[in-house]
């Protein structure tokens, strides 16, 4: 006989003998089919989210809890038992406060439920049907917006609202221009401008580069936008008044001739992590790590070059460590790429520092008065403004859409948020935004999904809007090159690893794949269309092997595609290449259009073969409109009807229709400058 001891009292967990997680002696031989635990949590005690491919069953043996697996909840207690699927990400907490909960745990290797669920994970979204907020990181108007802002938060939140809508899911992208950053002062200071002035100035062009691009937002939050600073106070006062925010006395940098605190943008030095020059406020551009001010290594003035000195200031902060365990359990939960995720668990491995609250700038937000002396004529840190901007347009969409302001849009919609950021802003939209926002409300709920690129170089250096190492969205995108940049781009989008535009890289795809593939194909399309039926289409016959196959490949792209661009599993590089697949696919099947055709008169099989080639045309226009716009519009003009959505299964072009595939779809005129030859 073996038995199995379990606590039923919190004083029992003091003592010496206590371990909250045994396997029992009698299974650690390793011969039971499968694996067994005996786990107790303590009164408020939750289990680490995890996930696995194995099938679990939990026995509550004493006590009572919640058990949460993908966001489905269900009340537990002594002598229930709950089945975890495969993959699921589960937790249980104990929900007493004066009594243990104990369960025992068992675990086995099951393939075909791991395949069984894996199938249905792939056809159910991770959020439902909720609302879906997409929210890109916001640009900075010290320039305009060049293609390596465009190919990564930008573009992606584009196709991810495009894929969503498309099958019906209501998704809303949140734009607008960082109201309040440093570089934007000095960019302002170096031509002459004031600080709003070159903002809004570049906020122009900025929205003239997204439009030419065709991303499309249903928010645009301005700098000078007066919503903007009173929703940013708001946020402030409450955390100052919870004493989230406090004000300390730190050692800062200081230029003496300048008579002035140096930070961000007017200061210059190295990361104290990895020693890069490419810093950027409290992170590094090169290894996305935190640091504090008074920890960049060689500080010195930006302006004038000296040497910075160090000389105490008060300013406002909020304490990030104590927030450890809650942002913990939250990024546990949330789908990211697993580079992102080993740069969490980096953060996360030492001590959270202080995120600065307010400095001493010369634009920006006053923090009000009241609380700790000293900290008169400072602004509020661009950093911490991040949960305002982003509550700001929720409020300007939640207006929009006929409720009273953002608290009544996410109390009744209650959205999922999904960010899209560079990786040297990982810091900020990992761990500041949902501090931030956390610390201020509950609703809406913190980002389930956050998508992060890596640099997008242009001959090998990144882009850089000073240094005029850049091409400019607004002159490179125009409505005959728009589908072509935007399928290029997707196809070397910076995903995890850093990844180059190569303008002649560029043109042989245009000049090669495009041009003399795809737009050789939907010419020899119409080419047999009009030469065997007259232009008018024809309703499908019999069937054989190659057209049975081709319908195949037809139903994959139906499949495959829209699952590429939901935002928990994104990959915009995969989604160019199925579509650039299937077109090679459609070019191997037109030959063998060509030989049923040859019989006169046409074939059962030959009307299937043509009927079939007009649905992949019909299904490239339908499926592919969030990579290609521009085409799919026109195509479905062509064929008469719209292409199917994604979700929706391949359909043919109406018998009896009639088309006319008239060309050129794209264009040989990819001449493109660089901000340098341009200056």
């Amino acid at each position: 006989m073996h038995v199995i001891p379990i606590p039923r009292t919190v004083g029992e967990l003091e003592l010496p003998g206590f371990v909250r997680s045994l396997e029992p002696a009698w299974a650690e031989d390793g011969g039971l089919p499968f694996n067994l635990r005996r786990v107790t949590l303590r009164p408020g005690e939750t289990t680490a989210p995890h996930n696995h491919h194995d099938t679990e069953v939990w026995v509550i043996l004493d006590g009572r809890g919640e058990v949460v697996s993908d966001q489905e909840r269900a009340q537990v207690a002594a002598g229930d038992t709950i089945r975890l699927p495969p993959l699921g990400v589960h937790t249980l907490r104990n929900t007493a406060e004066d009594r243990p909960l104990t369960f025992l745990t068992t675990w086995w290797e099951d393939m075909a439920a791991l395949e069984r669920a894996h199938e249905e994970r792939l056809g159910r979204p991770a959020g439902g049907e909720r609302p879906v907020l997409l929210l890109p990181s916001f640009p900075t108007p010290n320039g305009e917006l060049h293609l390596g802002h465009v190919v990564g938060p930008f573009l992606g939140a584009d196709l991810v609202r495009r894929g969503l809508t498309g099958r019906g899911t209501e998704a809303h992208l949140l734009l607008g221009t960082v109201g309040h950053q440093s570089q934007v002062a000095a960019a302002a200071i170096r031509q002459g401008l004031s600080f709003y002035e070159l903002a809004e100035r570049n906020t122009d062009a900025i929205q003239e580069a997204l439009a030419a691009a065709g991303i499309g937002c249903d928010v645009f939050v301005r700098p000078s936008a007066p919503e903007y600073p009173r929703m940013a106070l708001e946020v402030f006062e409450r955390l100052r008044a919870d004493g989230a925010v406090l004000a300390k006395t730190v050692a800062s940098n200081y230029c003496a001739p300048c008579d002035t605190f140096l930070f961000e943008a007017f200061v210059a030095g190295a990361c104290p992590r990895c020693g890069s020059h490419d810093t950027a406020g409290i992170e590094c551009e090169a290894c996305a790590l935190p640091f504090a001010d008074e920890d960049l290594a060689d500080p010195s003035c930006a302006t004038c070059g000296t040497p910075a000195e160090q000389r105490d200031l008060t300013r406002y902060y909020l304490p990030l460590e104590p927030q450890r365990e809650k942002l913990t359990a939250y990024l546990r939960t949330t789908h990211m790429s697993a580079r992102l995720r080993a740069y969490v668990e980096r953060v996360l491995a030492g001590p959270l520092p202080d995120l600065p609250v307010s400095t001493v700038a010369p634009d920006g937000i006053l923090v009000p008065p009241g609380g700790a002396e000293g900290t008169g004529g400072q602004r509020l840190y661009s950093a911490f403004e991040l949960a305002a901007r982003f509550l700001t347009a929720l409020d300007a969409l939640a207006k929009d859409r006929g409720a009273a302001g953002w608290r009544e849009y996410a109390e009744a919609n209650d959205p999922r948020t999904v960010l899209f950021f560079g990786f040297d802003n990982a810091f900020l939209r990992t761990i500041v935004f949902p501090a931030v926002l956390g610390s201020f409300t509950d609703r809406p709920a913190l980002p389930d999904t956050m998508i992060c690129n890596e640099f997008y170089t242009l001959d090998g250096r990144k882009f850089s809007t000073g240094r005029l190492h850049a091409i400019w969205g607004r002159e490179v995108f125009s409505e005959q090159t728009r589908d072509q940049l935007r399928l290029y781009l997707a196809a070397t989008r910076p995903d995890v690893r850093r990844r180059d535009f190569d303008i002649t890289e560029y043109a042989e795809f245009v000049r090669t794949e495009l041009i003399g593939g795809w737009e050789l194909w939907l010419a020899s399309v119409d080419d047999r269309l009009s030469k065997h039926f007259g232009g008018i289409v024809p309703e499908a016959g019999s069937w054989n092997g190659e057209a049975e196959q081709f319908y195949g490949r037809i139903r994959e792209l139906h499949a495959q595609l829209p699952r590429a661009l939901e935002p928990e599993r994104f990959d915009a590089r995969g989604a160019a290449e199925l579509v650039r697949a299937f077109v090679r696919r459609a070019r191997r099947f037109a030959e063998v259009c060509e030989d049923v055709l040859g019989a006169t008169p046409p074939s059962g099989d030959a009307r299937t073969c043509m009927a079939l080639e007009l649905m992949a045309v019909l299904s490239l226009a339908g499926v592919a409109r969030p990579l290609l716009p521009v085409l799919a519009a026109r195509l479905g003009e062509q064929l008469g009807t719209s292409g199917p959505t994604a979700g929706e299964a391949p359909r043919w072009v109406p018998a009896a229709t009639e088309v006319a595939l008239t060309g050129p779809y794209f264009t040989a005129d990819v001449a493109i400058r660089t901000a340098a030859d341009a200056d």
